[in-house]
């Protein structure tokens, strides 16, 4: 009987421990897709051409936004709404 008990709390523990690993994993997945802009845009801080593919963008209000460089990047996380207005 013990046999099974143990057998039966190793199988739900291994379920527990690797269901969240999916999880993470797909959640992972989503956020890298969004995380890389899917088309080519402006980087509105110094309105330069970014193209689609890269993944130096920042989601504000469910929009990926694009920057050339980190500076612009920070910039625009800073004070993303000084940027939008224009």
């Amino acid at each position: 009987m013990k046999k099974y008990f143990f057998a039966a709390v190793a199988i739900l523990l291994a379920f527990d421990v690797a269901v969240p690993i999916h999880a993470n994993a797909d959640c992972f997945s989503q956020r890298m897709a969004m995380d890389t802009l899917r088309k080519d845009d402006i980087d509105p801080v110094c309105k330069m051409k970014v193209k689609a593919g890269i993944t130096r963008t920042h989601v504000h209000y469910k929009t990926v936004y694009g920057f050339c460089s980190e500076g612009c990047k920070k910039s625009f996380v800073k004070q993303p709404e000084k940027y939008l207005k224009k």
